[in-house]
């Protein structure tokens, strides 16, 4: 499962000999691998998808991740560089797909993420996402249906507060749940700063939630913020669907890209 050159670099970060390797099937941006060394320590060990993420995205990944981290949300980097990520490996497992109290849990992740400094990942950029699969693609797509899904996003773009730190990605398979119902959340590789729908309606997205299911997550969320709210609950919930069509649209294109392709 791992290159000579890759086991080197391991060998490089201290990580002594590697004598058990298992890949996690449900990442699909980049290949990740829990990994054990000669001394039974565990490591997660990622092989960077470099096609889906530009160097400048990695390093504000890196910074986020450390603040993230800071704060006790997510495991810490050990080493990286343009290919490849070490980082800690917490013994904790996925927050169940069907658990009764779900959409309460992803509420309570976002709000913690959403209290972090809005600092280091870059603002909302939803028209220039869209462009860059575009680009990235070597087929034709509906070129009227393109066009109209980059208007909303450059509507979304312009009219979006910026003052909110988003995971931009939370899907249950990045919540882990740990000892004493201790959460982390994990792959902040396209965390943006934002508002709090954009988190919300890219969840709701990601995890594939009817809308039923997504009003609950909405609901739960604008609950448990501080009164006086700055927006009505209708208000929030108009707003997250704008931002699922155009999360739809970009999960169609980035599949076409990175999972259709592969």
């Amino acid at each position: 499962m791992l290159s000579n050159s890759e086991l080197v670099w391991l060998n490089n970060q201290c990580v002594g000999d590697v004598i058990a390797v298992e890949q996690f099937t449900h990442a699909l941006t980049n290949d990740v691998f829990l990994i054990t060394n000669d001394a039974h320590k565990q490591f997660v060990f990622k092989r960077l998808n470099r096609d889906a993420r530009s160097d400048e995205d990695r390093q504000a990944e890196l910074l986020v991740q450390k603040l993230a981290s800071e704060h006790a949300l997510t495991p810490t980097v050990l080493a990286h560089n343009a290919s490849y990520k070490l980082q800690q490996y917490i013994r904790a497992e996925l927050l169940p797909a069907n658990s009764e109290n779900r959409f309460e849990i992803l509420a309570q992740q976002l709000m913690r993420i959403h209290q972090l400094p809005a600092l280091h990942a870059p603002k909302q950029r939803l028209a220039f996402e869209l462009n860059r699969l575009k680009k990235q693609l070597d087929m034709a797509i509906d070129g009227q249906r393109f066009q109209a899904m980059l208007a909303l996003a450059d509507q979304l773009d312009k009219s979006s507060e910026n003052n909110t730190l988003c995971h931009g990605d939370l899907s249950l398979n990045n919540v882990l749940q740990g000892k004493g119902s201790r959460y982390y959340i994990l792959d902040w590789e396209y965390a943006v700063i934002a508002c709090p729908a954009y988190d919300l309606a890219f969840c709701n997205c990601i995890n594939g939630f009817s809308k039923s299911h997504s009003e609950t997550l909405i609901s739960h969320y604008y609950s448990a913020l501080t009164p006086p709210q700055t927006e009505s609950l209708q208000s929030l919930q108009k707003k997250c669907d704008l931002y699922l069509k155009i999360f739809i649209y970009i999960n169609e294109l980035w599949t076409l890209c990175f999972v259709e392709k592969g």
